[in-house]
């Protein structure tokens, strides 16, 4: 056997076994990446557009009776948004639309509630429209400075 040829078959085996190896170290990222955990949702970053926010109308809240009910009576309070600077973001573009106030835990708001943070019809308060610039979140989230969403005094029994 000439030089040359075993030359050619050292290079070609060389060559094999690199293919072979890259084929299993992409098989063992493969399968190490199904064994990360998913990241869902967050980072999620926002960006504040400083506005009023007007209550335009708070009217009982009608639970069916298989609901599981607060204790307390329920209102839908709606509100309108009016940033005090252009939203760039085309989806944050809020004007001229009612959004409900709910609290955190995602109820309503009782009477003591709205008489506890003066929520009437008509009246305004600062809030901030968040806008989701970066990750996968709620894309567009209301901020009351002055309004707790998460005092559920109403809800203790």
């Amino acid at each position: 056997m000439s030089y040359r040829l075993k030359v050619d078959i050292l290079v070609f085996a060389i060559i094999l076994t690199i293919a072979d190896c890259s084929g299993s170290i992409k098989r063992m990222d493969l399968a190490a990446e199904s064994r990360a955990p998913r990241v869902l949702g967050g980072p999620c970053e926002y960006k504040q557009y400083k506005g009023k926010a007007t209550i335009v109308a708070i009217r009982k809240k009608e639970m069916p009776e298989n609901y599981g009910r607060p204790s307390y009576e329920s209102h839908e309070v709606k509100f309108s948004f009016s940033p005090e600077e252009e939203i760039k973001e085309s989806y944050g573009k809020v004007e001229g639309r009612e959004y409900r106030m709910m609290l955190n835990n995602s109820s309503y708001p009782g009477p003591k509630f709205l008489e506890k943070y003066e929520i009437e019809v008509g009246k305004s308060f600062d809030c901030y429209l968040k806008v989701i610039i970066r990750g996968t979140c709620t894309p567009v989230l209301f901020d009351f400075p002055t309004i707790d969403l998460s005092d559920y005094f109403e809800q203790k029994r």
